[in-house]
């Protein structure tokens, strides 16, 4: 017979709160939200970066504790998780932006009957949103500008705390212009497609008055098509450029949110 004994339940507290955040903050990235990676090595990867912060924020954890007792676990527990779920679900909405953007772009060229259902990430996608989503998310991975991400997190330990939660009352007019500035990123990445394609219809237009018998809407969607493609083609490595500074600079106004 075996018996445990929990001689520091104050530090198991503490390591759960970190656990806790880090967990679902991981569980909205890019790469952990595909239902193909199996729950078991989200949280396991998630143990392996909660124990490595764990000893430097475990004094800004304790104060949260000496705010509320021990007695109040699971209050602790679920103000950890929101923070946490904010803290993800804005770093989310930033790949996002050129989810939409690719959206747009789907819809413009003509591909919106192509969309299909995703298994592995579980939500309807095209063609354009997969390809530069893990285009970007690539790019990402391997310039290191998660770096700025992890360090934000870092700090929201220093900044976050239940006592301040009067503060977020004061944080609306930050939340309007991130989702503001995503959108309007989102209309400048796909704005190319959308002019070739009101210059397209335009033409047609024209064409369809002069050449009645002409069967237009069969027609757009071969030149629709084909000159979307041309056109992304020929901008890509510019649309690609931008996109990740645009990526940068949202990351930085978030990072500053967070600081």
């Amino acid at each position: 017979m075996i018996n445990v004994t929990i001689q520091d339940y104050q530090s198991i507290v503490i390591f759960w709160l970190v656990f806790t955040r880090w967990l679902v903050i991981l569980m909205q990235l890019p790469i952990f939200d595909n239902t193909s990676i199996p729950v078991v090595v989200k949280t396991l990867f998630s143990l392996v970066v909660s124990f490595a912060f764990f000893p430097h924020v475990k004094g800004e954890i304790i104060k949260d504790i000496a705010y509320m007792g021990l007695d109040n676990f699971w209050s602790l527990t679920i103000f950890y998780a929101a923070s946490g779920l904010l803290i993800g679900y804005l770093v989310k909405c930033l790949m996002n932006l050129f989810i939409a953007a690719g959206a747009v772009i789907t819809q413009q060229i003509g591909f919106g009957a192509v969309s299909y259902f995703d298994p592995q990430s579980a939500q309807q996608v095209g063609p354009f949103e997969k390809m530069i989503q893990w285009t970007l998310l690539i790019a990402i991975l391997s310039s290191g500008a998660l770096i700025p991400m992890f360090k934000g997190v870092f700090n929201s330990f220093w900044s976050i705390h239940i006592y301040d939660l009067g503060n977020f009352a004061k944080s609306p007019e930050y939340f309007v212009g991130v989702f503001k500035g995503i959108f309007l990123s989102a209309l400048l990445l796909a704005s190319p497609m959308i002019f070739i394609n009101l210059l397209i219809t335009s033409v047609l237009g024209v064409i369809a008055r002069m050449v009645p018998q002409m069967n237009v809407i069969m027609v757009s969607f071969v030149v629709n098509i084909g000159m979307g493609l041309l056109v992304f083609a020929a901008s890509s490595d510019e649309f690609f450029r931008v996109a990740f500074k645009i990526y940068t600079e949202k990351l930085g106004e978030w990072f500053q949110f967070i600081m």
